[in-house]
């Protein structure tokens, strides 16, 4: 562990490490998802954070939004570090889609020092270092459930990377609450709606979607892995802390890497 980890805490239950994990206060499948992959020995510790209503009546006006809204990130991150995590989830998707690699990584590093040195997962990283992990696939299909302007953010981030993105496909929800509640059926044929023959890796882009579960099954009815933003960054706080556990029944990244 580095400096920062060691004067944190462990007790009778964390005897590994505790994970912080902040989410948006009206995400309500981060928690279960994550508590779900959660190692023996390794406690998680949710923070929740205020978000601004996003417009869904104009799209110029929701891409506007996706560009420049702040939610209290900082406050939740504050609150949470009372518990002495020794690394940080963040369970809020698509502002770390915006831009390029390098201003994803300049908003991580600055989450770092605001948590005090500890590892600061953002998902969008995780989900790059999962694509090298599954030995950079390069041809994308991505899923979400968001709107077009929302895609287009995501899809430019995946291209500034270097990735090609063949497909994107959004299921529309109409608000954070909804998109918990599409079901398997609706999710799997978002899935389908992406399988092209050049898609070499399906991925997966928000955090309040229920997919993590549907993993395996996704990767076997299409025969391509599957990168969901919540099985990659609470893979990458396990492995950014040394804890290898494989995570049975997330999928090849969570069991295989």
């Amino acid at each position: 562990m580095n400096q920062a980890t060691a004067r944190t805490s462990v007790d009778s239950l964390a005897t590994r490490a505790k994970i912080g994990v902040i989410v948006p206060a009206t995400n309500t499948v981060v928690q279960p998802e994550m508590e779900a992959m959660r190692p023996v020995g390794v406690t998680n510790h949710v923070s929740r954070m205020r978000l601004p209503p996003r417009p869904y009546g104009d799209m110029g006006e929701y891409r506007r939004a996706l560009d420049t809204e702040r939610g209290e990130l900082e406050t939740a991150l504050d609150l949470l570090l009372a518990c002495e995590p020794h690394a940080v989830a963040h369970g809020h998707s698509i502002h770390s889609f915006r831009g390029d690699r390098a201003r994803a990584q300049a908003e991580a590093s600055r989450l770092r020092d605001l948590a005090g040195g500890i590892p600061f997962i953002t998902p969008s990283l995780a989900v790059l270092e999962a694509l090298k992990a599954m030995g950079e696939p390069n041809c994308l299909g991505v899923l979400t459930p968001y709107w077009p302007p929302a895609n287009e953010l995501i899809g430019e981030f995946f291209t500034a990377c270097g990735y090609r993105v063949a497909t994107t496909h959004g299921l529309e929800a109409k608000g954070p609450i909804s998109v918990a509640q599409f079901t398997p059926g609706e999710i799997m044929a978002g899935f389908e709606a992406l399988d092209r023959p050049e898609v070499e890796a399906l991925v997966h882009v928000g955090t309040n979607l229920p997919v993590s579960a549907m993993t395996a099954d996704i990767e076997t009815r299409f025969g391509k892995p599957l990168i969901g933003v919540n099985v990659a960054t609470y893979w990458l706080a396990l492995r950014s802390l040394g804890i290898q556990d494989p995570l049975p029944g997330f999928g090849l990244l969570a069991e295989k890497h």
